[in-house]
């Protein structure tokens, strides 16, 4: 009882500190809109005053979890493309968070206008609404790598194992004897390993699809002229408002299984300012088939029509990079597992070799580079392939690589950076290189 005792005398200290921070960073926030401009006050012992043109907005995001909801408030958060500070966050309800979102739409209209007096855009500003059903949903997460649950997985056998070795020094020993003990009276036949493989990926199914589930349930897609709304959610809503103007890259996957089934994998690149590098603003559609929408409303309708300047693609110095790190691993597990008398586990090295080829093989035939008219597209992937459009403007760093054996096979890497996603295309042919090089470099002086 006083170990129960003392634990809610510090949960009771711990909320009652939380509830004093909180008051003190929110109640102190203050905003209202003048002239254009929104002004925002906070700080506790030095007040601060930050002024924002209601025009260079280019993010708002909101967040609505359980509690928000019941109370039928929302966390508001924003900033401009410029910034490198942390972002700016209130607590607004829903009339509040209305009103303030009407005075933004407002000044965006009010600038369009005198912006675009000469243009009838009439046409252009109905806001398109795309579906994206939550069956679609799951199609997509099931398309996707599912592997990527692993970091899910080990993150739970690490906490498991620390809290093993928190114990005492003894049970981390006894725990290895033990395992050790078994490890010599069992032998593991190759319908046991393959029984755990089976039972390891389904678990690490089932954590990628819940994690796919609760992050992006109900998706609600709202594509205006110069606006693009996301919002999604099961237990905490999210959601995203940001400007035209951010998008760097917009990112279009189609594996084999996609393919088949007729959808794929977008994600729209936002430029980063300092909290978008910390948390991650990417947007990503799983299960949909409005790749044409988003290329439609970011490069314009006739984005299909714009006429190629050059190609180039990679050559097989790709394929040696790509397998570089496999053939290693294989060679290591082979010599181990020779060394041991264990010949018969060799197939796993060699299986593991011939995948990781047909990985290469397929990474050099998807890997170009295209310079259209109106914007460029880098493709890359190995087992999907992948699409990156990428828009004059907004690179910002082009760099031509040549390595040691560039003198001998005539092969150079170009690397494209952006202000929020950078691409490396190697094994160039070297006069190719060369060529995109100086075109990018005319573009952006000429723009």
């Amino acid at each position: 009882m006083e170990y129960i005792i003392m634990l809610l005398s510090y949960l009771a200290g711990f909320i009652v500190i939380s509830l004093i921070t909180a008051f003190l960073s929110f109640y102190f926030k203050k905003y209202y809109v003048d002239d254009g401009n929104l002004i925002f006050i906070h700080g506790v012992i030095q007040h601060e005053r930050t002024s924002i043109p209601l025009n260079k907005i280019q993010s708002l995001r909101t967040k609505s979890g359980l509690i928000y909801r019941m109370l039928d408030m929302k966390g508001i958060s924003f900033d401009t493309l410029a910034s490198r500070t942390e972002e700016i966050e209130l607590i607004l309800d829903d009339d509040d968070w209305n009103a303030l979102l009407s005075r933004v739409e407002t000044q965006e209209n009010t600038q369009r206008e005198i912006n675009e007096t000469e243009q009838d855009d009439t046409t252009n500003s109905k806001t398109v609404k795309l579906e994206v059903s939550n069956l679609n949903l799951i199609k997509g997460a099931l398309c996707q790598n599912h592997l990527k649950g692993m970091a899910v997985l080990f993150g739970v056998f690490a906490t498991l194992y620390n809290q093993i070795t928190s114990v005492n020094d003894k049970a981390t020993k006894y725990f290895i004897d033990y395992v050790e003990t078994q490890a010599d009276y069992s032998a593991f036949s190759v319908t046991a390993v393959l029984t755990v493989i089976v039972i390891l990926y389904v678990v690490i199914l089932i954590l990628w699809m819940g994690k796919v589930f609760l992050q992006y349930f109900n998706m609600d897609i709202r594509m205006g002229e110069k606006q693009l709304f996301f919002e999604s959610g099961l237990i905490t809503r999210n959601s995203s408002r940001f400007s035209f103007d951010k998008v760097c890259t917009l990112y279009v996957k189609r594996n084999i299984i996609e393919n088949c089934l007729g959808c794929c994998t977008i994600m729209v690149r936002q430029a980063l300012n300092a909290t978008d590098e910390k948390k991650g603003a990417d947007v990503k559609i799983y299960g949909s088939s409005h790749d044409g929408n988003f290329l439609s409303w970011w490069l314009g309708k006739d984005y299909t029509s714009s006429p190629t300047v050059i190609s180039a693609r990679s050559g097989y110095g790709l394929l040696g990079y790509t397998i570089r790190f496999d053939i290693l691993i294989s060679l290591s597990v082979a010599i181990a597992l020779c060394y041991y008398g264990q010949y018969i586990w060799l197939i796993a090295p060699i299986a593991y070799m011939l995948v990781s080829l047909a990985k290469g093989f397929l990474a050099v035939r998807r890997s170009h580079i295209t310079l259209k008219e109106d914007y460029i597209l880098i493709s890359n992937g190995k087992f999907a392939e992948i699409y990156n459009y990428v828009k004059y403007d907004n690179i910002e760093v082009v760099r031509m690589v040549s390595t040691p054996l560039t003198p001998y096979y005539h092969r150079m890497k170009l690397i494209i950076s952006t202000n929020g996603t950078s691409f490396t295309i190697r094994s160039l042919k070297e006069q190719e290189a060369k060529d995109i090089y100086e075109l990018l470099l005319l573009r952006n002086r000429n723009d």
